[in-house]
């Protein structure tokens, strides 16, 4: 961090506390530690953020009181002791100053403005086609006047009556679009440039808009159609694949075989058996084809798909068969669902526009216009014209005009030295990044413009914001509470010698009753049982969880990077659910090398260890050429699979319960008599007991059976150490209390209890 920077906050720091200090003499005290005095208006604050959410009632006060005493007395004993002057907590504490500043250095008005712009543009579908013309952000003015005149040309001939769809075949540089006559489709709110997004939805039906840039280049877009929102769909999908190049052979085959497989939906064959029999899509045939996300029409690509799946009227409607860039589909309505209301989507597109470089341009120029005007900034044009003037020009660094003042900020000042000092470090990270991005003198200025008063603004955020200083104070505190149980208490306490020895002096603590080790499985079916018994034979368990297979090029080993996104993907369903185990299967074509298979599973798995799985939650396995998934497509041959099982019984009972609640339940572990109805209701010898009660099915395996006991240290090693940690906890608290003196003021704290 710039070290004046740091200065100014340390300033902040030292008259908050001088502040608060000056506060604590004038108002009712409810605590003092040596010389510091925590006032009542602190202490309300605390009480009243527990209060609001329910972590105090009338039964815990006393224990809030206590905790609230002993918080303080850390953090005092903390500050006594320097642990706040530390570079680790500096760096600590300014690193989570920067993230809460963010909210601060927003334009909250422009932003909402744009929250609320963007929902209502998704209340219609736009449709758009274009004519493209690219141009550099860095262009000349002759290539920018250039680019414009040439779609200001077009634009004035399709105006007299030529076809814009022919004249972007042949004009637009969009090679996607072009082909099409520059059709893009419907727009998607928030996946465009917000100029582009703007220029579509401000132009009616049937007309152009004029010509106009963004940071690609010149635009001139024409609305095809708009209407209003027609929702988003979950599909299924029964896909007949046939590749665009593909013979009339082939492709008579392919329509055959989609034929086929309506006529079987058309006699009322379930879709799911069709779609198992028919459909050549190997991520979803086995799930009844159904695609896993919803669809609007900005997310359809294919038009034709678009009119026909929002025409499906009533869920499980199916259409007819439709040829598509991929072959022929028969596609089926799961699910339609409407916009949702403003606050639910609010946050939503508030992530959208943070991520959005053409919105945050925006927000952030309206609020530097505002900070010049609240800091006071003062430009001094005659010396920001000379600065420009000298940008490259050689310098030795004891030019006059170096020393001279640019602007200040609340009488803050910036040289134009700053300046050129601000542009070198710039170029300098760029050039690491291999990302130099040519700007002229002006558009380093205005950044340097920015930056500053940016930084003036976060450097006074304890000032202008109490609400920001409290949540400073309070994670400044917290920092230090963690530091010093750290050091008394948690590090001393997993100490092992120091354990057994505590064990040992409290043994009548670490008893076991008399108890089983048993699995306990009931459910409302004699057959639900007889199932789950099976799948719970042995963990891990196998789960119905399906992740879509991994496909290589043949005799590759190496990831796209759609291969790379979805082992992302499997790597945080993985974090997300810790019972989980994958089994990775290596596949290959009977035409590829015999140890590609191998090969591919292994560099999934290591991708997944390097990425913080665990090895022990991975199950590696080569199948090789043995379990080739078509032979029309041999590319699909190429492939990893991956399987989900579980070590948590849970995973199974929910798959079950999923289809008819309560169907199923099971547990597996250590039982007292009296933590389980139906092990009361059986003989605690070893084997498997079946019985019915109450009209539930139960099987009871009984693995083992332990008379009463002491527990060995192993056993109660965590407890042990939770009793250790209140000890050293307790002990060392004392201590504070006696060397640095309490003033409780119960009357005090009773009346804001009150």
């Amino acid at each position: 961090m710039n070290k004046s920077l740091t200065r100014i906050y340390r300033l902040i720091a030292l008259l908050l506390i001088t502040v608060a200090t000056a506060e604590a003499q004038n108002e009712n005290y409810v605590l003092k530690i040596g010389n510091r005095t925590i006032n009542s208006k602190e202490f309300a604050q605390t009480y009243q953020k527990l209060l609001q959410s329910d972590s105090i009632r009338k039964d815990n006060q006393k224990e809030f009181i206590n905790n609230y005493i002993n918080y303080k007395l850390v953090v005092y004993a903390a500050e006594r002791m320097g642990k706040d002057t530390t570079r680790a907590f500096r760096e600590e504490i300014d690193t989570y100053r920067k993230e809460l500043a963010n909210p601060y250095l927003v334009d909250k008005q422009v932003l909402e403005k744009l929250i609320q712009e963007s929902y209502e543009r998704m209340r219609e579908e736009v449709r758009v086609a274009q004519i493209f013309i690219p141009l550099a952000k860095n262009a000349s003015p002759a290539d920018t006047m250039a680019a414009y005149n040439e779609l200001r040309a077009l634009r004035a001939r399709i105006t007299k009556g030529e076809s814009f769809e022919q004249l972007a075949k042949t004009n637009s540089k969009d090679t996607y679009s072009a082909i099409k006559g520059g059709d893009l489709g419907f727009l998607s709110v928030l996946e465009n440039n917000y100029t582009f997004e703007t220029a579509a939805y401000n132009t009616p039906k049937g007309e152009m808009s004029i010509p106009f840039r963004s940071n690609k280049g010149f635009h001139l877009i024409k609305v095809l159609d708009r209407h209003s929102f027609r929702g988003k769909v979950k599909l299924a999908h029964i896909l007949v694949s046939l590749a665009p190049n593909a013979s009339s052979d082939e492709a008579a085959v392919a329509k055959k075989k989609i034929d086929e497989a309506y006529e079987y939906l058309k006699r009322n064959e379930p879709f799911e058996g069709v779609c198992r029999a028919f459909s050549e899509d190997p991520r979803t045939k086995d799930n009844g084809g159904v695609m896993n996300r919803f669809w609007d029409a900005g997310t359809l690509i294919d038009q034709k798909i678009v009119e026909t799946v929002f025409a499906l009227k009533e869920k499980n409607d199916y259409t007819l068969p439709i040829q598509t860039s991929l072959g022929w589909h028969i596609f089926r309505l799961i699910e339609k669902k409407s916009l949702p209301k403003y606050d639910e989507m609010a946050p939503f597109i508030r992530q959208k526009i943070n991520a959005d470089a053409s919105r945050n341009v925006i927000i952030k120029n309206n609020l530097v216009k505002r900070l010049q005007k609240d800091n006071n900034f003062q430009e001094t044009v005659s010396v920001k014209q000379e600065a420009i003037d000298n940008f490259y020009k050689d310098r030795i660094g004891s030019e006059d005009y170096l020393s001279k003042t640019l602007f200040t900020i609340n009488q803050s000042v910036s040289t134009v030295k700053d300046f050129y000092t601000f542009v070198t470090k710039h170029q300098r990270q760029l050039a690491k990044l291999k990302a130099l991005d040519e700007k002229t003198p002006q558009d380093w200025y205005d950044l340097f413009v920015e930056n500053q008063n940016l930084r003036f603004e976060e450097a006074n955020l304890e000032v202008k914001f109490p609400e920001f200083r409290a949540d400073i104070q309070e994670y400044r505190e917290g920092i230090l509470q963690k530091q010093m149980l750290n050091d008394n208490v948690f590090e001393k306490s997993l100490d092992s010698l120091a354990q057994v020895k505590f064990y040992n002096q409290h043994i009548d603590q670490y008893q076991y009753t008399h108890r089983v080790l048993a699995k306990v499985i009931t459910s409302d079916r004699k057959e639900t049982l007889e199932q789950a018994k099976t799948l719970l034979a042995k963990a891990p368990y196998p789960m119905n969880r399906r992740f879509p297979d991994i496909y290589f090029e043949k005799d590759k080993s190496a990831f796209s990077a759609d291969a790379q996104k979805m082992l992302y993907d499997l790597n945080i369903i993985l974090l997300k659910n810790r019972d989980y185990v994958v089994e990775v299967t290596g596949n290959s074509d009977p035409e590829e090398q015999e140890s590609i298979s191998a090969e591919r599973a292994k560099k999934a798995v290591n991708l997944l260890i390097n990425s913080g799985v665990s090895p022990m939650r991975i199950i590696e396995k080569d199948d090789g050429k043995y379990k080739p998934v078509s032979k029309t497509d041999r590319s699909k041959n190429s492939r990893i699979g991956i399987r989900f099982l579980s070590d948590s019984m849970e995973d199974v009972v929910k798959r079950f319960n999923a289809l008819k609640p309560n169907s199923l339940s099971a547990e597996e572990g250590y039982f007292k008599k009296d933590e389980n109805e139906y092990l009361g209701a059986v003989e605690w010898t070893l084997g498997e007991k079946n019985i019915n009660v109450k009209g539930r099915f139960v099987s009871v395996n009984i693995q083992k059976v332990e008379e009463p006991r002491t527990k060995t240290f192993k056993e109660a090693r965590g407890q042990v150490t939770r009793d250790y940690q209140k000890q050293l906890s307790d002990e060392w608290l004392n201590q504070l209390k006696a060397k640095y003196p309490l003033t409780i003021n119960e009357s005090e704290i009773q009346r804001v209890l009150d």
